[in-house]
């Protein structure tokens, strides 16, 4: 599925858990799993805004454990995205605007602020913080517990408080 396609179907495929509350505003691709208490496509926290009209892409094969939550933007032509196989643990937040591209490991407690842009292969282990506005580049992996303050260059490994790379 085309994750910047805002037309695209439900489709059947999808298993959500029947405690999954799923916004009008979300499209799916196929082969989704989506597990118990998530919240997808609810309106992100943007000061002195009340009115939040963009949308929620997610692409095929992605596996979205408890707990999640995904917030969508405030501008209508704008959505926040998940591409393609990407497994985004329990207890996860991914804020208004962010994109979550393909092939990426979010894990347990990550929280993921607005516009971040996390792209294709990351791996952000347990109770990492990534600051909205930040972009973590290709294939890159950000340790257990670490603050994302910047943005992170490709194949890195990043780890503390704030992240930093490892010799």
């Amino acid at each position: 599925m085309d994750i910047y396609d805002p037309y695209a179907r439900f489709d059947s495929s999808n298993e959500i858990h029947p405690t999954a509350v799923i916004y009008p505003n979300v499209r799916l691709g196929k082969n989704n799993k989506i597990g118990a208490y998530s919240v997808i496509g609810s309106d992100g926290e943007i000061r002195n805004s009340d009115k939040f009209e963009g949308f929620v892409t997610i692409g095929d094969g992605n596996v979205i454990s408890e707990h999640v939550t995904i917030q969508r933007p405030q501008d209508k032509s704008k959505f926040t995205a998940v591409g393609d196989n990407n497994i985004i643990m329990a207890h996860t937040h991914i804020g208004h605007d962010a994109k979550v591209c393909s092939n990426c490991e979010i894990s347990t407690g990550t929280i993921i602020g607005g516009y971040a842009l996390i792209k294709d292969g990351a791996k952000l282990k347990i109770g990492v913080t990534v600051r909205n506005r930040i972009t973590i580049e290709k294939d890159v992996i950000v340790g257990m517990g670490s603050v994302v303050v910047k943005d992170i260059s490709e194949g890195l490994t990043v780890v503390g408080n704030p992240a930093r790379k490892i010799k």
